[in-house]
């Protein structure tokens, strides 16, 4: 394909994002400011050792990006997630009090910041709500690890030492969504609004504050085969070895409302991953990675229809399987997975290309 048939596909591709955005604005409901939009609290791997993972979503005006010219990533609707009305540094606070208040029990804690953005941007969290978060954090001694998510344009080194000064000696990571380390098929296929230099340029940054980075990876971006998918994920993850990140998160793609993904998901023309490639990929991801480095995932929607899955059988054990590994990062976990299923998707490795190519050869005659 040519750099001119690329470029009309990306415009393409941006406006779809773009309308698929305008809907998740005119669909977002008014919520109470002085709540997050989510939180939960799970089993996780913390450095070394095992704990509790609390992740709080606070409720802002959204993602900035996903607010501009570009509509946002084009599997991605946390922006429904988002507040029609900006909400106040003393609500923001608020919101993440009523979590932290609600712990309970020993360390060690890990807290996840999220926003339906970047809590780093400052159009999102003010400087002075997200320091208020991160002294209350430091007053916290169960809270061994903080993992704080954001672009890599607002990890600056003003930013990066004023977050260790408050933090102090805790394991520090910011979650950055790299996604893939092909350039072009982040910015054509997820739309993703910068390259891997600039998340190299972000990596360095933190690490002069020895703040790690978590490259969240996904597996089955759009317009990509199940085969060219395993293959660039695996690429990825063992580009993430050679950059130097701290933690690999691995995300296969699920099926969100007002997205460009879901409109080729109601064509039939996508299928999120299957759950067989995604233990291929940890199985041998596991292998490429320093011993250091965790890799974990968490499928979201995995086993139903709009998130990785096989054929239904097998789909429960199987996500069973790869939470077991992000806490143990024991390939073992994988040992005695089988299913008849596994056949057809060997099938589709071999095939899905080529058939791709028939189709679209007689759709041009």
């Amino acid at each position: 394909m040519t750099e001119i048939h690329l470029n009309k596909v990306q415009q393409i591709i941006l406006e779809s994002s773009g309308k698929a955005r305008r809907d998740s604005i005119a669909r977002r409901r008014p919520k109470d400011l002085s709540r997050p939009s989510a939180s939960w609290t799970t089993d996780a791997k913390i450095g070394d050792a095992t704990g509790r993972a609390t992740s709080i979503v606070l409720a802002t005006v959204g993602c900035s990006y996903a607010r501009g010219e570009s509509g946002g990533c084009t599997m991605c609707s946390y922006l429904l997630d988002g507040t029609e009305k900006r909400p106040t540094d003393e609500q923001i606070v608020q919101q993440f009090n009523s979590v932290l208040s609600s712990l309970s029990g020993e360390g060690p804690l890990s807290i996840k910041l999220y926003t339906s953005g970047s809590f780093l941007d400052e159009d999102e969290v003010s400087l002075d709500a997200r320091n208020d978060i991160l002294n209350k954090i430091a007053q916290d001694n169960r809270i061994a690890e903080v993992v704080i998510e954001s672009r890599p344009e607002y990890v600056t080194d003003e930013t990066m030492a004023v977050i260790r000064n408050i933090l102090g000696d805790r394991r520090i990571e910011i979650g950055i969504g790299l996604e893939s380390s092909n350039d072009r098929i982040r910015s054509i296929c997820i739309n993703k609004g910068f390259t891997l230099a600039e998340f190299k340029a972000a990596l360095k940054i933190a690490s002069k504050q020895d703040i790690g980075v978590r490259a969240y990876v996904l597996l089955k971006p759009p317009f990509l085969s199940e085969s060219s998918a395993l293959q660039d994920t695996l690429k990825t993850i063992q580009d993430c070895t050679a950059l130097g990140v701290s933690t690999v998160s691995l995300n296969p793609v699920n099926v969100q409302r007002n997205t460009l993904v879901e409109s080729l998901w109601e064509k039939g023309e996508y299928r999120p991953a299957w759950l067989w490639t995604l233990v291929e990929v940890l199985r041998k991801g596991r292998e490429s990675l320093d011993k250091g480095v965790n890799l974990v995932c968490d499928p979201v929607a995995g086993s139903k229809p709009r998130g990785a899955h096989n054929c239904r059988s097998c789909d429960k054990k199987i996500v069973q399987a790869i939470r077991r590994f992000s806490l143990s990062q024991d390939s073992f976990c994988f040992e005695g997975l089988e299913c008849e299923c596994t056949s057809q998707w060997k099938h589709v490795l071999e095939h899905e290309e080529i058939s791709l190519l028939v189709h679209s050869d007689r759709r041009l005659r």
